[in-house]
């Protein structure tokens, strides 16, 4: 199952390419965008790099905190530490091999991030920092009741801020959309946040959330959009994976390259990791997004060269998918900004394939996600192989799916399975 394969590199072709992307985008075919990634000595902005050196020295400062609140995180050898294990996943690349009819040079690792502490997914390192950051702010226990945290969110994001907000004695309140898991609101309103449902696309949620704060002083808004707080918080990942790597003797040089395959929504989380990452492993790892194929605002963006004034709709794009956590329309300016020039791929992926790639990687590995955590495991499969050195090493991202209660669970592997048939019979 072969999908177009369209090298960029920037910026002279850019223009060329970007007339053949447009159709392939509006037809909603899934296909790959194979780039070259800017390398100059400025390619990271240094007051970014100084705020995720300032949210990795919070992290690590609030720690005892973290741990005695939230005992997950209280595991040696790093308590308070909000991170997810590392793990090589052979039998699925050998499943994916077997299906895709052809090797992937190299070896296929997973980054857990569906387990995460404490809010089950990758949302919990942004979400979470930038909570501690207003915690630091605000120190005082009156100050914070009189502060409202507002944030918009398919779930992931909501449900880390709607968790800690409380805790610290923030009034919280997670914009959803009608649409959002029905799990994911009761989880919050149980943990004392205030759901506010709103009709229509998360991009109009979005901009209702927005508008409420605007006009309320006393709210503080979490935009995902236009967030450093998140941003840096994310990036962070980028060192404790270099740290979790180097614990097993794994390293990594531009001949031997890392490649890492990041789910995509409106960009803040995979953007602030590429951006993580690129701070650590340098030109030794290769950043790829991978976006459904009704809401590839990261792809658009970047190939239509609106970058973030972009919008799905404007090109028929539906914005509707099963991976909710990807259903963007626009992607976020901060993260364009920073993180675009850094992507050495852009991809997208329908349901179909979303869908079957959780079914492949319960049945072969016993890791359970939701759909948006799954939409990078194809991916590896689609790179020029002929070019690809024997001892890469791949990393799906899973970002989330550990607080699936079993009966939606239940449902989604039913969904599963009937994707991976009509997976099997294209």
């Amino acid at each position: 199952m072969n999908s177009p394969m369209m090298p960029w590199d920037r910026p002279a072709t850019a223009q060329p390419q970007a007339l053949s992307l447009l159709g392939a985008l509006e037809s909603q075919q899934e296909m790959s965008w194979v780039c070259t990634p800017e390398h100059a000595p400025d390619a990271l902005d240094p007051a970014v790099i100084a705020s995720v050196e300032e949210a990795t020295a919070r992290l690590d400062r609030l720690a005892p905190w973290i741990a005695q609140t939230f005992p997950a995180t209280a595991q040696e050898p790093h308590p308070g530490r909000i991170e997810s294990a590392l793990e090589p996943t052979p039998d699925t690349q050998t499943y994916v091999t077997e299906l895709m009819g052809f090797p992937l040079p190299g070896e296929l690792w997973v980054k857990r991030d569906d387990s995460l502490p404490i809010s089950g997914s990758i949302k919990a390192r942004g979400g979470i920092h930038e909570v501690l950051r207003l915690a630091e702010e605000y120190p005082e226990p009156e100050q914070r009741a009189e502060l409202t945290l507002s944030v918009a969110s398919t779930g992931n994001l909501g449900l880390a801020v709607g968790t800690i907000g409380p805790r610290l004695g923030f009034p919280t309140v997670v914009h959803m959309s009608t649409e959002a898991k029905q799990w994911k609101k009761d989880s919050l309103r149980a943990g004392g946040a205030t759901v506010v449902e709103h009709p229509g696309l998360f991009t109009d949620t979005v901009a209702a959330a927005r508008d409420a704060a605007a006009d309320d002083p006393a709210t503080f808004f979490i935009d995902d959009e236009n967030s450093p707080g998140l941003f840096a918080g994310y990036a962070v990942a980028g060192q404790r994976l270099k740290e979790q790597f180097d614990s097993l003797g794994r390293t990594f040089t531009p001949d031997t390259p890392l490649n890492v395959y990041l789910p995509c929504g409106v960009g803040g989380g995979p953007g602030g990791l590429a951006f993580g990452l690129k701070l650590a492993f340098g030109d030794s790892v290769h950043c790829h997004f991978v976006e459904p194929v009704a809401s590839p605002c990261f792809m658009l963006g970047a190939a239509t060269g609106k970058g973030a004034a972009v919008n799905c709709a404007d090109y028929g794009l539906s914005g509707r998918t099963v991976a909710d956590g990807l259903a963007v329309q626009s992607p976020s300016p901060f993260a364009f900004e920073h993180a675009a020039h850094l992507i050495s791929g852009f991809h997208t992926v329908d349901d179909v394939t979303t869908l079957a790639s959780v079914n492949w990687l319960e049945r072969t590995s016993g890791i359970s996600v939701e759909p948006s955590a799954a939409a990078g495991l194809t991916i590896p499969w689609r790179l020029p192989t002929e070019e690809m050195p024997a001892d890469t090493t791949h990393l799906v991202w899973l970002t989330g799916g550990s607080l699936i209660p079993v009966r939606d669970r239940d449902r989604l592997r039913g969904q599963a399975a009937t994707a991976a048939l009509q997976w099997s019979a294209r």
